[in-house]
């Protein structure tokens, strides 16, 4: 396996995590880390056994690739920067601060030839990978992502910060255009919104609504499908995929739970075998993946802005509410 050269710029919760991942997982070789906040970064190096860079373009210098895990309102200048140098580029979520700035990312990576992918982990999930293959044509789905406050990501609202994990899964599992969008926010602990509802109307009839709060007493990441003949539950967090069935849903396992109905018909219950797994660990192998082998990474920079763009009419529809 032919090892990729590969950095991490900028050193906060989730960079500490992408340091600790790359520091020890085979075919990467982490070059080192840059930060700003020095402190931070001397830390996370010490914490990992990294090498700590001073100069951003000597760290690209020697890399093939990087994860930008900076602020969202670097995002762009940081990614412009490393792809210019040759550097393919995986980006935390949301893909940049604004639509025009993540145009301009794709752009820099289409005009350098480098991947650029977008970090939305929850593609990676293996909850929702167990899942995938049961969903088909939902009719409505309900979500709830949420947070107890926890003071990080408050650079960017709510919708932005978790509600976008939910809106980039849908658009890439519905793949239809949005026709009608209802939604409310309310800024209760920063200047920007905290929580937030949102119901969508997908071309082909699908009805979502989609809670997001990282103003809770507690966590929860579950989304429910509902389609013909078949319930489905994802629990992101506990890692459950429940079922249960009917008519023409899904075709059980042998020797599930069932339950007779007074017509005759039979629904049947079970959960789905989840492989345990650590997603943000496989975000970053598939990354690696898409270098050594040239192909389109699962969630691209189109894909991540077409979930930036979404989060963006949410925000300006839920701001005249």
């Amino acid at each position: 396996m032919n090892s990729v050269k590969i950095s991490v710029l900028g050193t906060g919760h989730l960079g500490a995590h992408h340091t600790r991942i790359l520091s020890q997982l085979p075919g990467a070789e982490l070059v080192g880390i840059y930060d700003p906040d020095k402190g931070r970064m001397e830390k996370i190096a010490t914490d990992f056994g990294a090498r700590a860079f001073d100069n951003i373009d000597e760290l690209l210098e020697l890399s093939d690739a990087v994860v930008i895990a900076s602020p969202t309102a670097t995002h762009r200048a940081v990614a412009e920067r490393a792809l210019a140098a040759g550097c393919h580029a995986l980006v935390e979520k949301p893909l940049a601060d604004t639509a025009d700035e993540g145009e301009a990312i794709i752009r820099s990576a289409q005009s350098t030839g480098k991947k650029l992918m977008v970090g939305h982990i929850e593609q990676f999930n293996p909850a929702f990978e167990a899942a995938r293959p049961l969903i088909d044509k939902p009719l409505f789905v309900e979500s709830h992502r949420l947070t107890a406050f926890r003071g990080r990501g408050i650079d960017v609202p709510v919708i932005h910060d978790l509600l976008i994990h939910d809106l980039e899964l849908l658009l890439a599992l519905l793949d239809e255009d949005v026709v009608s969008i209802n939604a409310s926010a309310k800024a209760i602990l920063t200047e920007s919104p905290d929580i937030v509802n949102v119901r969508l109307k997908f071309f082909g009839g699908c009805v979502v609504n989609l809670t997001a709060s990282r103003i809770s007493l507690g966590n929860m990441r579950k989304t429910r499908f509902f389609q013909q003949g078949a319930y489905i539950s994802v629990d992101f967090g506990e890692g459950i995929v429940e079922v249960a069935t009917l008519g023409d849903g899904p075709k059980p396992p042998d020797d599930v739970e069932s339950l007779s109905l007074p017509g005759g018909e039979t629904i049947f219950r079970w959960r789905v075998p989840v492989t345990k797994k650590d997603a943000l660990t496989a975000e970053l192998e598939h990354f690696l993946d898409c270098i050594r082998t040239d192909v389109i990474p699962r969630v691209s920079g189109e894909k991540g802005l077409k979930a930036l763009r979404m989060a963006d009419k949410i925000l300006e529809i839920a701001g005249e509410s």
